[in-house]
């Protein structure tokens, strides 16, 4: 099927937050200077918890040992860890109608798609964000925008440790309330599995192609950014 835009996919596997999160930043300058398309980065982090910009009373305690970023993302604290596939959509939303609230709709959208390819029935529920199956949050979205190109994203819980939840209270929610693909299905799927089916819903949700790229490929749009940047 023919599509409007031409975007990109890169699954970049597991990698600490603090870096990715430098990386981000990188990506959004390129992405406003043109040479990034909108691009979905796939990754997993090892264990971290963030906090949100709308979180001003968190309690870490529990947190002790695990590595803390607070971030510029909407939304409460959250946490990441193996097992979860975190997607982090450099879109610019200009030519979307620069409309938060749509966007955010269409990143759940694509992942109730996603998981209705496990069998797995999920929605939404009032006046929260995120992929709920039933009572039970499945995916957690928390997003930011710098002059209308999108960072930070969306994490879905495929055979992700719940525990890990339980350190914090995740979005102001019970930890209890988190589930995961395998424990709804019982089925333990890689996330290099799930993400191809995540980008499907996302090439028809936002009229894309998203071809795939590679790690050259982003160094040298790296390398040509940076020397422009240099004169």
């Amino acid at each position: 099927m023919a599509r409007t835009y031409y975007g990109w996919h890169i699954f970049l596997g597991r990698r600490e937050y603090a870096a990715a999160l430098e990386w981000q930043n990188r990506m959004v300058r390129y992405r406003q200077h043109g040479s990034l398309r909108d691009t979905l980065f796939y990754i997993e982090h090892p264990a971290v918890v963030t906090v949100g910009r709308d979180c001003h009373n968190v309690d870490l305690s529990r947190a002790s040992g695990i590595e803390t970023h607070r971030i510029t993302r909407g939304g409460g604290s959250t946490y990441h860890g193996p097992g979860q596939l975190v997607v982090y959509p450099i879109f610019d939303l200009t030519r979307r109608g620069r409309d938060l609230r749509r966007f955010v709709h269409d990143l759940e959208e694509g992942i109730i798609r996603a998981l209705a390819e496990y069998g797995l029935s999920c929605g939404r529920r009032e006046k929260y964000t995120g992929v709920w199956t039933g009572d039970r949050k499945i995916a957690s979205i928390g997003v930011a925008v710098t002059q209308w190109v999108s960072f930070h994203g969306a994490a879905i819980n495929l055979t992700t440790d719940l525990n890990g939840f339980r350190v914090i209270n995740p979005c102001g929610l019970s930890p209890e309330t988190m589930t995961s693909l395998e424990r709804e299905t019982g089925r333990a799927v890689a996330l290099t599995d799930f993400a191809p089916h995540l980008t499907a819903a996302y090439a028809d949700i936002f009229d894309t192609d998203f071809q795939e790229i590679d790690l050259e490929e982003l160094a040298e749009i790296a390398r040509l950014e940076e020397s422009t940047e240099s004169l």
